[in-house]
């Protein structure tokens, strides 16, 4: 029997208990300010396009006036090439322009060479060569890079020519570093990608299941080149044969090292896309001791078309989740999105579509609204506007409609970013001029196969684009993950929810999707954990530091430090800083954080930051 002192105590306990979580919630609700948009800004007063840096020779930062370094600008490079849409020319403009590099076209090795002679063209850092601009039967052109070569100017093959061509022309392969030709075509089983090349690890693309087999879209027949010493591979072909050793797998990307400089050469269509921008970064990395670039520090998780708020569809979704719209979304689908922001460093931006048909008369619920903006809100997440109907609605149309259901519900929220989904640039620009839309400073465009990763879609408003499907993940998306995360640092995961608002097959099915999407976001991303989680509107503040930053750097003679000094900002500039087995011990001006094994990201905080080296207590074992 319960005394009356211990009743009296446990009833006062549990009233306390009760006013508690009765307090905290009232605190919650009175704190999530979720009718204001933290994130817009007067998007005139944003540095517009005109702030982008391109380098040029002219270029010079103020630099103190000490003795502690000598300052020396970036040098130069040159692309035997075309800067034409989808080809390797084009991207290394893009990694020209966020590396902040001065670049020149050549269309053929001719004019370069006239180039130099006439000293209209600096000797460049590396000539990037692209075998469609090579005419392989004048050997003059091969002695031509091999005397750039042996005058100190690195040479990047971003494609191999024709193995006949190969085969032909000793030179070349002495060039190459090619010993023999094992064997014109072979099939492989994977490809393996070194450690410490690309940032992420070792990675082996090898299909063992059913499901791997289904994200196998690497090319995986390719010539088998035997090298000579002195070469150092990066990516390498995987045999089933147990005839061959595994030194001997045929190599796809490796580097000749001459005493003067280094030529790379690449196996396969590794270089017009994003991927050729993280490739360029890595050999950049291996050309010097240390290597400095800015990156973007993003990464960024996007959910698509997600909240609706109106019951559409209802019969569909009735049969496939027994739920209506508002169930499938508030029930099913929001714990997937709130788990991934709790167990990953992603942080989540969402982009509400109001209406997904406008030709139905089901219309957007404003009790719907305030929930899923108090939800994002807790999560510290972003809300945006989606520009997708399934409906043959006119972006003006919509527009409008949703303008005069917003008004109503929060007029005070200002949508600072917005998904282009399929519409027209035309389109789009039509309702970034709109009233309705006219803050917003970033715009999420979605998944193509470019190396133009992020940029201005206007003068005053950046553009992201998204890099892979949160659904899927094949071994060369993979790869170009990797890339991209090496050369920017940033990544854009998009997850698609009117897939399954408006299912068209069993596949498209909550379940199965989020099944996927959870273990893509949490297995792949883990080794870039250490790069910031931003919604897109911060996303959008460091691409205009990124696009706008000029940076110089130099190492002390005494070896053991490294000064950054960047151009004027309001936001932190960041840097990847890739050492030869030295660690980071202290950063004066800044912060830093270790990526992986020689790999620390640099915060600039100051116009000019130190950086401390150390030698590293790690040993290392050589073959």
């Amino acid at each position: 029997m319960v005394s009356r002192r211990n009743y009296a105590a446990i009833t006062i306990v549990m009233a306390i208990i009760f006013f508690l979580f009765q307090f905290l919630n009232m605190a919650k609700d009175h704190w999530n300010n979720y009718s204001t948009n933290q994130y817009a800004k007067n998007v005139e007063k944003l540095p517009g396009a005109d702030s982008v840096y391109l380098a040029s020779t002219s270029d010079n930062l103020d630099q103190q006036d000490d003795n502690f370094i000598k300052w020396s600008q970036n040098p130069c490079i040159v692309c035997i090439g075309s800067d034409k849409e989808g080809t390797m020319g084009e991207m290394l403009g893009n990694w020209a322009l966020y590396m902040k590099r001065e670049l020149q076209y050549y269309e053929s090795i001719f004019d370069y060479d006239e180039a130099i002679s006439s000293k209209k063209q600096k000797t460049p850092q590396f000539i990037l060569i692209d075998p469609d601009y090579v005419d392989w039967d004048d050997t003059k052109q091969i002695r031509s890079l091999q005397s750039s070569m042996e005058n100190g100017v690195n040479l990047i093959f971003g494609k191999l020519p024709d193995v006949s061509v190969v085969s032909s022309h000793k030179l070349l392969r002495r060039l190459l570093g090619i010993n023999e030709i094992t064997s014109e075509h072979v099939t492989a089983e994977g490809i393996h990608l070194y450690g410490g090349f690309l940032l992420g690890g070792e990675a082996i693309y090898k299909a063992e299941t059913e499901e791997e087999k289904k994200n196998q879209d690497l090319e995986l027949t390719f010539p088998w080149y035997h090298l000579t010493s002195g070469t150092k591979i990066y990516m390498k072909g995987m045999l089933e044969n147990p005839d061959v050793k595994i030194q001997e797998y045929p190599p796809l990307i490796w580097r000749k090292n001459f005493d003067t400089a280094s030529v790379f050469a690449v196996v396969g269509d590794y270089m017009s896309d994003a991927t050729g921008l993280g490739l360029v970064a890595a050999m950049l990395s291996e050309m010097q001791s240390y290597t400095v670039y800015p990156v973007i520090n993003a990464q960024n998780f996007i959910a698509v078309n997600y909240p609706g708020t109106a019951n559409e569809n209802t019969l569909a979704l009735r049969q496939m989740y027994s739920q209506t719209m508002r169930g499938l979304f508030r029930d099913v689908i929001w714990p997937t999105f709130s788990s991934i922001n709790i167990k990953t460093s992603f942080r989540l931006s969402s982009m509400m579509a109001m209406q997904f048909d406008y030709s139905d008369t089901a219309k957007p619920n404003g009790e719907d609204v305030q929930y899923y903006m108090e939800a994002v809100n807790e999560e510290e997440g972003e809300m945006g506007y989606s520009a997708y109907s399934v409906s043959d609605t006119s972006i003006v149309e919509k527009v409008d409609e949703d303008e005069s259901f917003w008004n109503k519900i929060l007029p005070d929220y200002q949508f600072a970013s917005l998904y282009a989904s399929d519409r027209s640039d035309e389109e789009l620009q039509t309702a970034l001029d709109s009233d309705f839309l006219n803050q917003v400073s970033t715009v999420v465009k979605g998944i193509k196969e470019t190396s133009d990763v992020v940029g201005y879609e206007n003068n005053q408003v950046t553009r992201q684009n998204a890099l892979i499907d949160g659904y899927e993940h094949t071994f060369r998306q993979d790869l170009r993950i990797r890339s991209v995360e090496t050369a920017l640092g940033y990544t854009c995961i998009l997850a698609d929810v009117s897939r399954a608002a408006y299912p068209q097959s069993d596949e498209d099915g909550w379940e199965k999707l989020s099944e996927k999407l959870m273990a893509n976001t949490i297995t792949y991303w883990e080794p870039f954990s250490n790069f910031a989680g931003t919604t897109v509107s911060e996303c959008d503040s460091r691409i205009r530091r990124f696009l706008s930053l000029n940076y110089e750097d130099a190492k002390s003679e005494s070896e053991d430090k490294i000064l950054i000094h960047a151009s004027e900002g309001s936001e932190t500039a960041w840097f990847l800083l890739r050492t030869s087995g030295e660690v980071v011990t202290d950063v004066t001006g800044g912060t830093y954080q270790k990526i992986e094994d020689n790999v620390w990201l640099i915060g600039v905080e100051e116009s000019t930051v130190m950086v401390t080296l150390g030698a590293s207590h790690k040993l290392f074992y050589y073959d």
